[in-house]
């Protein structure tokens, strides 16, 4: 059923539980099956705090002396995981008691939500009630004081009323009302030209406004409206001269943004321009790096063949390890300019990965020797215990991204002795953690570290090209990942890599298991 059911003896003891109650209440099953007393069922409960604060035993006994009651009740209690539960128990003859348990979450919310909207409609009608009402006030009190120019004329266009501004805008020895003539004549004689025959356009299209400049600054948008079904027509003047004179600006404006986003876009292809041909350009000398490695590695192996001049193992060993260095670097640094010069050359501007399992945790903890090979000041702290041993990436782009923020943390840290470097998993994520007490990043500048050459005002004087945490964001995001930054000036900075990874698929049930 999907409602949860349970039975109690006249003696409190559970005698029905289905599987229902055992879910909505969270109860395991082995509890209901070896002790099925209810005292220590509402005491397991109580222990996990679903009743609230207060003694577990106090509580156990309150619920013990209603069950005793034997009284029907209905009633409704939210779980710790905010799951509402309505209990209806109900008395047997035989002295036993029956408690159905229903879900009724979705339904108070629901009623919640209906609550809320029937508030929120409330409150919003009291205030467009408020608000009108002022309008009201408002437009009683300033009709004679306001800025537009009007004037009112009768069905037959003789003037009938006007008010300050449009007085201002006509001047005459005589009031417009008394004088009784038409609103076209005045415009004519008055008004700059072309007005009256706008003004007759109006009448047939009182919808269309328009503008006409006043004196040498001032600019007016005319429009008419009928204020009944009497004929009269009310004329408006609005004075749009701030308006122009923003919009001129905003247009000057716009032009100049315009003209810097042509220059900016022009700047960005000569940038992709630049990273192709600096890609192209460093193919070469990696190449001629990579071929006297490989000529110096094949003349020791000839040395050591012909055994003239014996270089002890010692010495040849080290040597061996520094040429395989330095063709393990060659052929890294060849990879990534292969990627980021596929990458800006593609239509999308996307980067491709090249994603398959690979060993996350030695990854990790080889960038870390590396880089501890290559400092003499920090000591590289490692903890990757509780880090996967494998996920679902580019292993080499993953690398230098860990090798960027590695780097940075030992560049931004001069002075102190130590970088942490932490492995985790949290919430579905693989999180790579790596610490400094360096020179830190002002709270405001975090959101902006991302950003193309943005570097953060406390690396003045520490070389860099801001180049660094765009790529390694770019490469973290297309992994469906994330970089997460806290820091404080002064104090240090903390950067976590966020990867998603999927836990291995737990074990299937034993048959006993399943048939419980």
């Amino acid at each position: 059923m999907h409602k949860g059911i349970t039975v109690m003896d006249p003696q409190l003891r559970l005698v029905v539980v289905n599987d229902t109650a055992c879910r909505l209440l969270d109860l395991p099953r082995e509890l209901i099956e070896n002790t099925p007393d209810l005292e220590e069922v509402l005491r397991f409960i109580a222990q996990r705090g679903e009743y609230g604060p207060g003694d577990p035993e106090a509580q156990v006994r309150q619920r013990l002396e209603l069950a005793r009651s034997r009284k029907m009740f209905d009633i409704e209690r939210q779980r710790p995981d905010g799951t509402v539960l309505r209990a209806q128990g109900t008395p047997m003859p035989d002295g036993g008691f029956v408690t159905i348990y229903t879900d009724v979450t979705e339904a108070r919310r629901r009623n919640d939500a209906v609550a809320e909207a029937r508030d929120l409609l409330e409150e919003r009608l009291q205030e467009r009630t408020a608000e009108l009402r002022r309008g009201r006030d408002l437009l009683a009190s300033t009709v004679n004081a306001v800025n537009d120019g009007l004037v009112v004329v009768d069905e037959s266009g003789r003037i009938v009323l006007t008010n300050n501004t449009f007085d201002r805008l006509f001047p005459s020895e005589r009031s417009w009302t008394d004088s009784g003539e038409n609103i076209v004549d005045v415009l004519q004689r008055l008004g700059p030209a072309g007005l009256a025959e706008a003004l007759e356009g109006l009448d047939t299209d009182p919808e269309t406004p328009s503008e006409f400049r006043f004196g040498a600054r001032s600019w007016y948008r005319v429009s008419c409206r009928p204020t009944g079904d009497d004929g009269t027509v009310i004329y408006r003047f609005a004075d749009i001269t701030t308006f122009k004179l923003q919009h001129r600006a905003l247009q000057q404006h716009t032009d100049k943004l315009v003209k810097m986003l042509r220059n900016e876009q022009k700047i960005n292809e000569m940038q992709r321009e630049f990273v192709s041909m600096a890609s192209h350009e460093f193919r070469t000398p990696l190449a001629i790096i990579d071929s006297n490695a490989q000529r110096l590695r094949r003349l020791l192996d000839r040395h050591v063949a012909s055994g003239a001049n014996p270089i002890d193992d010692e010495a040849a060993t080290a040597l061996t390890r520094r040429l395989g260095n330095i063709r393990e670097s060659v052929d890294r640094m060849q990879y990534l300019i292969n990627r980021f010069l596929s990458f800006t050359q593609h239509q999308s501007g996307a980067l491709e990965l090249e994603l398959k399992e690979s060993a996350l945790r030695p990854l990790v903890q080889a960038v870390c020797l590396r880089q501890q090979s290559l400092c003499t000041t920090h000591l590289v702290d490692t903890d990757l215990d509780a880090l996967p041993e494998t996920a679902r990436i580019d292993s080499r782009l993953i690398e230098q991204c860990i090798a960027n923020i590695l780097s940075n943390a030992i560049k931004y840290s001069a002075g102190r002795d130590r970088i942490r470097v932490r492995g985790f998993t949290e919430n579905g994520h693989a999180v790579i953690r790596i610490e400094d007490d360096g020179v830190g990043i002002p709270e405001h500048e975090i959101p902006k570290i991302f950003n193309r050459y943005f570097r953060a005002s406390t690396s003045s004087g520490i070389p860099g090209t801001g180049i660094g945490l765009h790529m390694t964001d770019m490469i973290v995001s297309e992994h469906r990942g994330k970089l997460h930054v806290v820091s404080e000036v002064g104090r240090g900075t903390a950067v976590e890599i966020r990867l998603p990874h999927t836990a291995a698929p737990a074990a299937p049930p034993t048959a006993n298991e399943a048939t419980l």
